[in-house]
């Protein structure tokens, strides 16, 4: 069936642009958000907490995509949103889907900006609180899933498995 599918997907005299409109409305659609991995020169983990995760407030900083936006313009945004704070984003450690919940993480390792330290971190509606933390003494109002993503990224990040590729420059560095 789906070699007949393909057959004729091929074959029909259809216009790229509606090709691509077919493509896109049979297609699932996903949420992407982005998180960012800071760590301080003693290994700790920066973490926030934010003021809507009423009984697990604490995590690591990130949000979702918007329109147009790049994975790194996004996480400088919601670094900036959040905490007030420039940040340098160095890798892509761990992607992951959740089918769950059409959501799709895209973890990053970053390092705050020369010059940036939690002097300069901003409270406000979103974020009441920015600390880092050494990953054996993690708050314990942090949800399992955040839990589990900062120790998995924290190892990728240990082994530098890491990767970055920028679509349009053809190389992988």
């Amino acid at each position: 069936m789906n070699r007949l599918l393909t057959t004729l997907w091929g074959q029909l005299p259809i216009p790229g642009r509606a090709r691509s409109a077919i493509v896109w409305i049979l297609s699932p659609k996903f949420t992407v958000g982005v998180a960012g991995l800071v760590r301080d020169k003693d290994g700790r983990v920066l973490l926030l907490r934010h003021t809507y995760r009423r009984s697990r407030p604490w995590g690591l900083p990130g949000g979702g995509l918007q329109v147009g936006e790049s994975l790194e313009d996004c996480l400088h945004r919601e670094f900036r949103e959040e905490t007030g704070l420039e940040i340098e984003v160095d890798s892509l450690l761990s992607a992951a889907a959740h089918l769950d919940r059409k959501l799709v993480d895209m973890i990053f390792s970053c390092h705050l900006r020369e010059g940036e330290t939690l002097d300069n971190f901003k409270a406000n509606a979103e974020v009441v609180e920015a600390r880092f933390y050494r990953l054996d003494e993690l708050p314990d109002a942090m949800s399992m899933g955040q839990r589990r993503l900062i120790f998995v990224a924290s190892k990728q990040a240990a082994r530098d498995k890491s990767f970055h590729f920028q679509p349009g420059l053809g190389d992988w560095f």
